[in-house]
Order: C-alpha cells, then sequence, then structure tokens
C-alpha cells in the first residue's frame, strides 16, 4: 500500500512538537522556584535577616525612649542626676553601673578572609549570646517593676516591650544559625547580670542603680546590634554590601 504524501509531513510535525514540549519542559524544569514566581525571588535567609533588622531597630526606637523616660519620669529622674553627678565624682560604685556591661561583642569577621566562613559562624554564634544576655535581666526587672510602688506605665510598658523584641530576635537569630550551619553545635552561655542582686535588694537606690546599668548598656548595644546584623547579613547572603 502507498502511504499518503501527507503521513511524513505529519510524524515529522508530531514529532517537532514532542521535542520541543520537551525542550520547554526541560527548560522551566531548570528555572528556580524563587524566579517562577511573579512577585519575583523570596528567599527566606534574607527575610529573616530582614525580620532581624527591623526588630533590632525597634529595639533601637525602645531603648531610646526608655532612656528618656528614666531621665524624666518624676519616678527615677532625681535619682538619676544624682547617680550622674557621683559618676562624674568617680563613685566606684556608680562609675561601674553606668560604664561596664556585662555582655560585649569582638570585632566582625573581615570580608574575603581564608576563615571567613568558620569566623562567620562563630561571630553568629557570639550575637546570639550578646542578644540573649540580656533577656533574663529584663525578665526579673519586668518582676520588680511589677512589686514596686508607684511605677509608671510608660517605663513598665518600655521594658516589656524591650524584653519581647530582644527574644524575638534571639529565635531569629537561632533559625539563621540553624539554616546557614545545620551541623552546628550552639552552645548558648549567658553570663551573669552581676547588678541582679542589686535589682533585688530592699533599698529602691539599689534597685534604680541596677536599672541605670540595665539602661545605659541596652542603649548602647543596640547600635552594635544593628551594625553587625548589616555586615552578617552581607557576608552570608551577600546582599546590601
Amino acid at each position: 500500500m502507498v502511504l499518503p504524501l501527507s503521513q511524513p509531513h505529519f510524524s515529522g510535525a508530531l514529532l517537532l512538537l514532542v521535542v520541543s514540549n520537551l525542550l520547554l519542559w526541560e527548560k522551566a524544569s531548570a528555572i528556580p522556584a524563587c524566579m517562577a514566581q511573579k512577585s519575583g525571588c523570596w528567599n527566606p535567609l534574607v527575610e529573616t535577616f530582614n525580620s532581624a533588622m527591623q526588630t533590632a531597630g525597634t529595639l533601637r526606637t525602645l531603648a531610646d525612649q526608655f532612656y528618656v523616660e528614666l531621665y524624666h519620669n518624676q519616678f527615677s529622674s532625681g535619682q538619676f542626676l544624682i547617680f550622674n553627678s557621683n559618676l562624674i565624682r568617680r563613685d566606684e560604685t556608680v562609675a561601674r553601673a553606668g560604664t561596664y556591661c556585662h555582655s560585649t561583642l569582638s570585632n566582625p569577621p573581615d570580608r574575603g578572609t581564608e576563615h571567613a566562613d568558620a569566623e562567620t559562624e562563630k561571630y553568629l554564634k557570639t550575637l546570639i549570646n550578646y542578644v540573649g544576655a540580656w533577656i533574663g535581666p529584663l525578665y526579673h526587672v519586668v518582676i520588680e517593676l511589677n512589686v514596686m510602688q508607684d511605677v509608671p506605665e510608660t517605663i513598665l510598658s518600655k521594658v516589656r516591650q524591650i524584653e519581647e523584641n530582644k527574644r524575638k530576635l534571639l529565635e531569629d537569630l537561632r533559625w539563621i544559625l540553624t539554616k546557614v550551619y545545620p551541623t552546628a553545635e550552639m552552645k548558648e552561655e549567658f553570663p551573669a547580670w552581676e547588678h541582679l542582686s542589686f535589682l533585688k535588694s530592699q533599698g529602691k537606690h539599689y534597685k534604680l542603680l541596677a536599672m541605670f546599668n540595665l539602661s545605659n548598656c541596652i542603649y548602647n548595644e543596640t547600635y552594635h546590634i544593628l551594625f553587625y546584623l548589616r555586615e552578617l547579613k552581607c557576608q552570608i547572603t551577600g546582599e546590601d554590601c
């Protein structure tokens, strides 16, 4: 039987269609999932860094407000002015409270160094301990403020908000560590706050001295946290360098 002249043409067209579909499928499968979204690439790691930086910015604002409130509210302003006066006179106890913080940060790792990845992992762990170091003290300050007399709601609410945002930031940092370094072993070591005994004492003077220490340290550390988060985001994600 003689085949119609159109059959080879039909078979060739069908073959071309199959091959074309296969090529399209291979091309589609090669596109990263994030590029296939209409809104563009969504990177959970970058978004978590953004969340952490937003929380750190909120902490910066709250720390400013808390610091100002303690110096202007009748509940604490008089004693804080005395602390500053004693600080100038180099009163040893007040100087310790006004200048020493129980948690510190080293310099971030240099970009592009030979062991940059290992240094970045180590520094991320250090930042976790740095942020977590004040959660315990803040928790105790909230407890003490709740039982002290004539505590303004503005002061109490600020401490609560700072504690909540500290916990939120800590969770973001923990997630980043497990995402970037899934096999990393993390030992969280939050140093003891030496002014806890002052906070737990009976005298208002010593309780406020503990808050003097906390407010100064929280006020200063929020600047550092924002800076180091930007550095880590750049080194880990390559974004916003």
